[in-house]
């Protein structure tokens, strides 16, 4: 390595049940909707609502959805994120100039369960890294999801009283390689720029959080538009919408997609080509939601002409060559490898 000290990178996402069962999915989202970067509301009024009101159908509504992407290894998200830092490990080591056993290592952990930060982080400093990158697998920062991963290391560094040197990546919506990344994975599928019509999906975030500053909705905005230049979409053969809104009392950011996406397959003149560029790896909010909910509504708008009309889920980037380029690239310039 080319500047003192070995380097360990984390890879973080939200996280996952520990299995497709009502228990297992309440621990789960009992941590997560708790986060202070989530909960609408004080935790002594919040953890009432959560746990008599919300968790005793949700746990089992969501167990059900589960059930129906979980996969022979685990969890999908779990399993592509591990797949991922593996195959990012793989990038740094082939371009790294350090010996073998002073190489950068990459690991993944999950906000909320397992494997946990606090793990991963005594795992690299253990193997002897005295520099650590976080990359919080959002390409667009967030309060509740880059905001709590970012907290939730901090913490986690101050509880096994660590202190390298850390780096945070706040974000990389704008980064060219996830932008052609991106515009490649939709080419490859098969999109047609005179003829189809692309439907980015982020997730949505609360109002109130935009309203203490948070620019999430601007950055998914230039994502889009970055992409759209590099496909050569004309401005109104693309559309922005917002996925996943929680019922949790406060005004989410829209459009919401399951509010606009029937209207957009009727105005389809071919096929409709649909993407979630903000999640780095497939999950249940695309997995189960784009399969179960969102193809079958469009196919069942969609014009009655027999004009081609169909609907086209474009995968996440998961653990491509590209994505593994892409987490590569950020820790290295966030080490100052290159």
């Amino acid at each position: 390595m080319r500047t003192g000290g070995r380097v360990g990178v984390l890879l973080v996402n939200t996280g996952s049940p520990s299995a497709p069962e009502a228990e297992a999915v309440k621990a789960y989202l009992a941590e997560f909707l708790m986060d202070p970067c989530v909960r609408p509301c004080p935790a002594p009024i919040w953890w009432p609502i959560l746990h008599l009101c919300i968790l005793p159908t949700r746990k089992r509504r969501s167990a059900a959805k589960y059930r129906l992407i979980w996969r022979e290894e685990g969890a999908p998200l779990i399993v592509g994120a591990r797949n991922l830092a593996a195959r990012a490990e793989e990038t740094l080591v082939s371009v790294d100039l350090a010996p073998q056993d002073a190489a950068p290592l990459v690991r993944a952990a999950m906000s909320y369960g397992e494997p946990s930060i606090a793990d991963a982080l005594v795992e690299l400093r253990a193997a002897g890294c005295t520099r650590l990158v976080v990359i919080p697998l959002y390409p667009q920062s967030a309060t509740s999801t880059t905001g709590a991963v970012l907290r939730r290391v901090r913490s986690a560094l101050e509880a096994i009283a660590w202190k390298p040197s850390v780096h945070e990546v706040s974000s990389y919506g704008d980064n060219p390689i996830y932008l052609d990344a991106l515009a490649a994975r939709i080419e490859e599928v098969g999109f047609d720029p005179a003829r189809d019509r692309l439907m980015f999906s982020f997730h949505a975030v609360p109002q109130p959080d935009i309203k203490a500053g948070d620019t999430y909705p601007d950055q998914v905005r230039e994502t889009c538009r970055a992409v759209a230049a590099r496909l050569g979409i004309d401005t109104g053969r693309w559309t922005l919408s917002f996925q996943s809104p929680f019922a949790d009392g406060r005004l989410w950011h829209g459009p919401f997609t399951t509010e606009i996406l029937e209207d957009v397959a009727a105005r389809c003149e071919g096929r409709l080509f649909f993407i979630c560029p903000g999640f780095s790896i497939d999950c249940l909010e695309t997995l189960y939601d784009v399969e179960h909910v969102f193809s079958e509504r469009a196919r069942a708008a969609f014009p009655k002409d027999g004009g081609g009309h169909g609907f086209v889920y474009v995968p996440c980037l998961n653990d491509s060559d590209a994505a593994a380029r892409l987490m590569a690239d950020l820790a290295a310039r966030a080490a100052g490898l290159r």
